[in-house]
């Protein structure tokens, strides 16, 4: 609600009606394969077990689950998403959260490269501190994903030894261990596609072309507001975002997604109308074309929010 009490209306109007319709629909149609590589990387890492996952109904998952996200607080559709794999192949849990959390360890990697490309990109703007603050804590998401995923790789081949210690820990809790253990042998069922270097370097190269195909998106809105910033200015803009959202929060982002897309254009010199309004576009692009699909497949697929605690029929 922040952003509504102070945003310029007046002048956001006017900045919104001089906007270019072609290329809001190029900048929706290119952010939308986002959940295209989404459902292709879930099967790449869904392969070794469940390969008769079938393309067209991850998709449908990924974009109910990110629907969720919209209009649920603390980001649900992150938890429903695995339940709705479950579902769909009639594999167990534990493993398909174990690879939601090695998907995002690679949105962090990926978006690491997009901040790599903007400071290669970047000529500088005059406000090279904050860049630099920005580039600090990409840095620091950087790293902290590069040793999560470090150990993820030592687990995933050296299981032996990981269960081994897992297995003194859980003895000394008695019968209790036992469904700890079941746990973890989920958890590492789930690792098994990280244990193909093929398969790791698709992920990989899939999580690379999702964040630049959101960098892409921005820029081409840059055009529907005659917007001269480099596509560097679209890198910073994308890490500044992801940053921002990455946590759990209020429904659709409302508020703090508008405030980091002005903050980072105004930055980038840009006055507090047009930026706001870019934002609205922005955000609209974002979230209005997925919410409507999800609906869509939610109400096709038949779907209620008490299913979310059921367990899935396998």
């Amino acid at each position: 609600m922040w952003f509504i009490a102070r945003a310029e209306w007046s002048a956001v109007g006017v900045a919104l009606v001089g906007v270019k319709p072609a290329w809001v629909l190029a900048s929706a149609a290119v952010l939308f394969t986002e959940f295209i590589i989404r459902a292709i990387r879930w099967k790449v890492l869904l392969q070794p077990i469940a390969p008769q996952a079938r393309l067209t109904r991850l998709f449908v998952a990924t974009v109910i689950g990110m629907s969720l996200n919209v209009a649920l607080p603390f980001r649900a559709g992150d938890i429903a998403r695995p339940w709705l794999g479950s579902r769909e192949t009639g594999t167990d849990m534990a493993p398909l959260v174990t690879i939601a959390i090695i998907e995002r360890v690679f949105d962090i990697l990926g978006l690491v490269t997009i901040l790599v490309l903007m400071s290669l990109l970047l000529t500088g703007t005059s406000s090279d501190a904050l860049i630099g603050q920005l580039q600090w804590w990409g840095a620091a998401f950087g790293i902290s994903a590069g040793l999560g995923f470090a150990a993820f790789l030592w687990m995933a081949f050296h299981e032996h030894r990981t269960r081994a210690f897992y297995t003194q820990l859980t003895q000394r809790l008695g019968p209790v261990g036992n469904k700890f253990q079941g746990l973890f042998d989920g958890f590492t069922l789930g690792l098994a596609s990280i244990r193909d270097r093929s398969l790791l370097a698709q992920a990989a190269g899939l999580s690379v072309l999702h964040w630049f195909n959101g960098a892409l998106s921005i820029f081409l809105l840059f055009q529907a507001f005659d917007i001269d910033l480099p596509f560097a200015a679209a890198c910073f803009t994308t890490v500044g975002l992801a940053l921002t959202v990455a946590l759990p929060q209020a429904p659709g982002f409302f508020g703090v997604f508008h405030f980091a897309i002005e903050n980072a254009l105004r930055i980038w010199g840009m006055n507090p109308a047009p930026a706001q309004a870019f934002a609205i576009i922005l955000w609209a692009v974002s979230f209005v074309p997925v919410s409507f699909l999800g609906a869509l497949f939610w109400m096709r697929e038949d779907m209620r929010f008490g299913d979310l605690h059921k367990q899935p029929v396998k």
